[in-house]
């Protein structure tokens, strides 16, 4: 019998920094995980809920993208405020969550949480196998009793 079990993983459980122009946060990743959290974005002087450009790129695209070249992201937002983001590992390996605040002259407070869950699959063996063989034994015993006790009709004809 297989069995699936859910593992939790915090990637990142609160993370609170401060972005003036792009920060970059690095975080190994396994493959074939769906990757979940929220970020929270403030003006540094007044606290007020604020934009900035949010983009999750792996390895090779953050390669592309830090030297201006065209790159594809999983993940891209630029909404004020909270926000939630989800997103599928390709491949094992780094993913860059950038932080561009370059459209700003004001500094963000962002907050950051991230994890995963994790599917294990494994093979157990069947709990029930055992009460079906008790079972056919009962069920044997009953037609072997039955089986002696019953005297089969003799014709003498």
């Amino acid at each position: 019998m297989q069995v699936q079990s859910i593992q939790p993983h915090a990637v990142e459980p609160h993370a609170q920094f401060l972005v003036g122009d792009v920060t970059d946060r690095q975080y190994t990743l396994p493959a074939g995980v769906s990757v979940f959290g929220t970020i929270n974005v403030a003006q540094a002087p007044t606290n007020q809920s604020s934009a900035l450009q949010f983009v999750i790129l792996d390895s090779e695209n953050y390669a592309l993208w830090s030297s201006g070249q065209q790159s594809n992201n999983l993940f891209s937002s630029d909404q004020p405020g909270a926000s939630n983001f989800t997103f599928n590992t390709a491949a094992a390996g780094v993913y860059h969550f950038v932080f561009d605040n370059r459209a700003s002259v004001y500094k963000k407070y962002v907050t950051l949480s991230a994890s995963y869950n994790e599917v294990s699959v494994s093979t157990r063996p069947d709990p029930r196998i055992p009460y079906v063989a008790w079972a056919l034994l009962a069920v044997g015993l009953i037609v072997m009793v039955y089986g002696s006790v019953r005297k089969p009709p003799v014709s003498w004809a």
